[in-house]
């Protein structure tokens, strides 16, 4: 049974906040690597680590799904080729800016399996391909196949057999192929908002929290000691543990997250720009902050550590958000840069 109440037109503000909370764990993040260097140092990171990329890129599957989509070949090819245009295109525009004013080589970086940063966009406009060939070759299977073609690329992770593959490394990384295991969680996000009621019922049942909180904190603790300690079985259990907990809270307090209040203002404007702010936000990052300060890392103070770096992120975003509004000024730009569609 499909969900009937979420499909009403009308946005939900506690997940347009919840993607504004994960933009800032991702710029939280990047500034803890490039600026603060403590990102090894600090065990926060490692838990936000398990949690922050699955969790956009089940939101960005989540965002996507509707209900009244049919997926015919026309609708195909006028969405992937708008998606192009920003996922790639605008993308590599930004990537090519980024690694002249960093002086990095451009044929270098493209090689690159994290591609200086800019792998997502690249990484989410391919699964929006595998999504749009599997709804329109499978329609009446489409969620089995989804979940098989997501369980192998999450499989196909584990060391094994990802070098068992026989494709050069090369190609590996210029593909990202790594990055393909984050396909179940997108693939999960459509599927939270197609049964989407049956899901908030589950969430409802106060023992499901419970028990994943238990398993994401069990996991972590005891995971240096579980056989097979870097399987896909633990790393899947303990980000979906993670998903869940978040999740649950953000709709749980929604009120909290509403336009009515300031932090749900806040954290809405945020997600509803987060291409704007991914795309910028390497621009404004001082990458050699982190050797000069060395202090985290020879005296490690999580606390202190988490206000300065998340001080620094917000700053960044403040920065990112004021120079979108100006893009934005031009439609064209905004339009090119943003895939802002043009108002007729």
């Amino acid at each position: 049974m499909e969900s009937s109440k979420v499909f009403s037109g009308k946005r939900i503000e506690y997940i347009d906040a919840l993607r504004g909370f994960t933009m800032i764990l991702v710029v939280l993040s990047h500034v803890a690597i490039f600026c603060v260097g403590a990102y090894d140092v600090s065990h926060y990171h490692h838990y936000l680590q398990q949690i922050r990329m699955p969790l956009f890129f089940l939101i960005s599957g989540f965002v996507l799904y509707k209900v009244d989509t049919v997926w015919n070949l026309k609708h195909i090819v006028g969405f992937l080729s708008r998606k192009f245009v920003v996922q790639i295109l605008s993308t590599s525009l930004f990537f090519v800016l980024y690694a002249h004013c960093c002086s990095i080589d451009v044929m270098q970086g493209v090689s690159d399996i994290y591609k200086s940063g800019y792998w997502f966009t690249y990484v989410l406009f391919f699964f929006y391909v595998f999504y749009s060939i599997i709804r329109f070759t499978c329609r009446k299977y489409e969620d089995y196949v989804c979940i098989v073609v997501a369980g192998l690329f999450y499989i196909i992770n584990w060391p094994p057999l990802f070098n068992s593959i026989p494709i050069s490394e090369a190609i590996k990384s210029i593909l990202s192929i790594p990055f393909w295991c984050y396909f179940c969680f997108f693939l999960l996000g459509t599927l939270l908002r197609k049964y989407f009621d049956c899901v908030q019922d589950l969430l409802d049942r106060r023992e499901l929290i419970a028990i994943c909180v238990f398993i994401y904190f069990l996991l972590n603790i005891y995971r240096d000691v579980i056989p097979g300690n870097n399987g896909v079985v633990v790393s899947f259990s303990i980000s979906i543990s993670g998903i869940v907990i978040i999740f649950s809270f953000f709709r749980t307090y929604q009120k909290s997250f509403s336009k009515e209040k300031l932090l749900g203002r806040i954290l809405q404007y945020i997600g509803r720009h987060t291409l704007d702010i991914y795309l910028l936000h390497y621009f404004f990052i001082p990458r050699g902050l982190a050797q000069a300060v060395t202090v985290f890392k020879d005296y490690p103070m999580p606390v202190v550590e988490f206000v300065y770096s998340l001080v620094i992120a917000l700053i960044i975003i403040g920065f990112c958000l004021l120079i979108s509004n100006v893009i934005r000024l031009s439609p064209t730009l905004a339009h090119i840069l943003f895939g802002v569609r043009k108002k007729i």
